[in-house]
């Protein structure tokens, strides 16, 4: 296991405030870095939203084009609008301001928008020749996988490997760590979740392969558990919200690509 005292100051910094409505930001949340969010154009914001809660699911696919049109970008849609609205569909529900039934359909719409922004980023096909293999799992909680998804889809834009695993299953995460050698496992924790179910599932990790590979928990069980209490009571290595922080703790790059065009001489 690698040496978490070298990591722990890091690591502390990485423990986020917690936020008003916190348990509706669980539809967003995965790892996420706060201090890098993006000032969003309130009118785009709006649509997207609108669109979100739009029982036609056209409208989706349609607010994404013309988004894209007005010059918005792709990675910003994904990295901070279609998050931002997710979060605030979360708090409307904490706040009663809005039903179970339009919060479930919202998030299925933004993971559509998603789908349309990068059908490229739901595969492999954007890693680089060789990259290093991420394995990401969500356990048996619905309501936060769009986060997961939207840091599969970063993760992939920086040149990696990423094998997403929702609503994981013990038997599938050993069947995965035990035939492929992942770099490192990210696991999106949500703060309805208990240590012990994240012991189990880490300890199949460790003991599914003579070589483990490093663990990071994310996700907003940051905001209920220290990083101590997740990493001494379930065995973690490393606990962090940050994306660019998880890498680092694991010993990767910050991106593939870069890497790779500079040997390449591009």
């Amino acid at each position: 296991m690698a040496d978490r005292q070298n990591f722990d100051a890091k690591k502390e910094r990485a423990v986020p405030l917690v936020q008003p409505y916190a348990k509706g930001r669980r539809v967003a949340a995965a790892f996420a870095d706060d201090s890098a969010e993006l000032e969003l154009d309130n009118a785009v914001f709006l649509r997207l939203k609108d669109a979100a809660l739009d029982p036609d699911p056209k409208q989706s696919r349609d607010v994404i084009k013309r988004s894209l049109t007005q010059g918005i970008a792709p990675e910003d849609l994904a990295d901070h609008y279609i998050p931002a609205i997710a979060r605030d569909l979360g708090d409307l529900w904490c706040k009663d301001e809005l039903g179970f039934a339009n919060v479930t359909i919202g998030a299925s719409r933004l993971q559509a928008m998603m789908r349309e922004l990068g059908p490229h980023w739901a595969s492999d096909n954007t890693a680089t020749p060789g990259a290093p293999s991420i394995l990401l799992i969500v356990l048996q909680d619905v309501y936060h996988t769009l986060g997961a998804i939207v840091l599969t889809s970063q993760l992939r834009r920086k040149g990696y490997s990423v094998k997403l695993i929702l609503g994981c299953k013990a038997e599938d995460v050993a069947a995965g760590v035990s035939s492929t050698k992942y770099r490192g496992v990210f696991i999106s924790s949500s703060r309805g979740e208990t240590l012990e179910s994240l012991r189990r599932m880490i300890d199949v990790i460790k003991t599914s392969t003579n070589t483990p590979p490093p663990v990071v928990v994310g996700g907003t069980i940051l905001d209920v558990e220290t990083v101590d209490n997740i990493t001494a009571l379930t065995g973690a290595d490393y606990a962090t919200r940050i994306p660019d922080e998880a890498l680092t703790l694991c010993g990767l790059p910050q991106n593939i690509h870069k890497i790779a065009h500079a040997k390449g001489g591009t």
